[in-house]
């Protein structure tokens, strides 16, 4: 891997075609750039499928749904740290310490973006319960900065308020046709980048600065606001290593 990085990363193999490297605390502008990389292995069949975990120093990141103009709307106060711009889908977030960040570069049919999309969040939901936290999806519920079906991440009931404890964005590349199957049917193939971020021991008021992926500032929770202690991002970190295990063969 032609990137330096300031801790040694645990390179896991969670099954024949998926590998997981655990980078520790890097920088953003670092970890799109090994994303980048990695995504250009693994159209060319170069690595298996592979999931980077990591934190990052704090940042703000925005996405593709920003439209023209819109991103002052989307900052309600001085921001303290950089701004990148990235291709993910979704809108404006924060990323830091206590934030584990799962950045998924999978080659997959285009026919099956769709349904990774929903196993991702389904991977992070998963991870939550097994903490005790009764996470849930809104996939099917009406979003009201669309008017469309479909919320994404993980979400968790706080006292009647329904709060975000995971964000999720993802970016696909055309990777071209290839023969797979049984039947060897040619289909169109597309490598994801980005992924989702979850909130361990968060510093919450970051988020309260934006309008967190587009919706009220008070809308995100942590695992530490939740369970009232202070998390150890080690376990959660072997936790969603656990969970993509599951789904390492539907890729």
């Amino acid at each position: 891997m032609e990137i330096l990085l300031k801790e040694q990363p645990r390179i896991m193999n969670v099954a024949d075609n998926l590998q997981v490297i655990d980078v520790g605390t890097i920088e953003y502008k670092e970890a799109l750039a090994m994303q980048e990389r990695l995504q250009l292995l693994r159209k060319n069949n170069a690595i298996p499928n592979t999931v980077v975990l990591c934190e990052h120093p704090e940042v703000y990141t925005v996405g593709t749904d920003v439209k023209e103009g819109e991103l002052t709307t989307l900052i309600r106060k001085e921001l303290e740290h950089g701004v990148v711009s990235v291709k993910r889908g979704g809108k404006i977030t924060y990323h830091g310490p206590g934030q584990i960040v799962a950045y998924f570069i999978c080659k997959l049919p285009f026919d099956k973006y769709a349904a990774f999309i929903t196993d991702i969040e389904d991977i992070a939901i998963a991870t939550l319960r097994r903490f005790g936290i009764e996470a849930y999806s809104r996939k099917e519920d009406i979003d009201p900065r669309t008017s469309k079906r479909g919320i994404r991440g993980a979400w968790y009931d706080l006292q009647g308020v329904q709060k975000k404890i995971v964000a999720q964005g993802l970016q696909m590349d055309n990777a071209g046709r290839e023969y797979i199957g049984i039947g060897r049917q040619s289909r169109l193939m597309v490598v994801t980048m980005h992924g989702f971020a979850l909130n361990g021991n968060t510093d919450l008021t970051k988020f309260e600065r934006i309008y967190p992926c587009g919706f009220q500032h008070d809308v995100m929770t942590s695992m530490k606001v939740i369970l009232g202690r202070k998390i150890d991002m080690w376990q959660v970190r072997d936790e969603i290593v656990a969970q993509l295990g599951k789904y390492a063969n539907k890729w």
